[in-house]
């Protein structure tokens, strides 16, 4: 077994971890975490098909390695409404990943449903992940700094900027630079994966005291209404 294969499984198994603390903790119960487990299930699967531990063939694993970036950017850009408490740019955040799917549109009546449109998707698709991500990271620490608290947020959004990273890194490489080492592309992507599935895992479980202190909070504040609106 080679170090690829190796970093494969246990790639797959940190993938476990953030959809397990998600699943435990209910927190599919909000749609931008919902965005967030599908996007770690469904990377999973095709990460499953593609060491052929569930059976696949050939054209239906390319064809949903496609999907697979189709969907990556809406996904992660609606996981990131779960960082904006603001209305306002939660509309921004949603306007995006409407134009980008439009978009994603466009580019398959342009090439078609192919890998071939991966290059016109992903690159567009990273610059605004990694920019907005790198914005929301800078402001939640400086909150998490100031009022010491919300540093499960700190993580997610850190476990989300360098898998991005990351995955330019891999992007500019594989596509840009058209790379022979092949081999080692999987390899980072396979170790960016695992370590940023579970500092997500970390950051969501930190998140849990968080939420139920919120739930509280808006239990009261439902409580105090009834009492003072009789």
């Amino acid at each position: 077994m080679n170090w690829n294969a190796i970093f494969g499984i246990t790639c797959m198994i940190a993938l476990v971890t953030p959809l397990a603390v998600i699943i435990y903790h209910r927190y599919y119960k909000h749609r931008s975490l919902t965005a967030l487990l599908i996007y770690y299930f469904v990377t999973l699967i095709y990460l499953l098909m593609s060491e052929n531990i569930i059976p696949s063939n050939k054209i239906f694993q390319i064809n949903f390695g496609v999907l697979t970036n189709y969907l990556d950017v809406p996904l992660m850009l609606t996981a990131l409404v779960f960082f904006c408490p603001n209305k306002q740019k939660q509309t921004i955040i949603r306007i995006i990943s409407y134009v980008f799917v439009a978009y994603e549109v466009l580019i398959t009546l342009l090439y078609g449903f192919k890998p071939a449109s991966i290059v016109y998707i992903m690159g567009p698709g990273l610059v605004i992940i990694i920019a907005y991500t790198l914005y929301l990271f800078m402001r939640q620490i400086k909150f998490s700094v100031m009022h010491g608290k919300n540093y499960g947020r700190v993580m997610m959004l850190a476990a989300i900027f360098f898998s991005y990273a990351c995955y330019a890194l891999i992007y500019y490489f594989y596509y840009v630079q058209k790379t022979p080492f092949v081999q080692d592309t999987e390899l980072v992507y396979f170790i960016s994966t695992m370590a940023s599935s579970m500092a997500m895992a970390i950051g969501l479980q930190l998140m849990h005291k968080r939420m139920k202190e919120l739930q509280s909070i808006r239990i009261t504040r439902r409580e105090l209404a009834m009492i003072f609106n009789q």
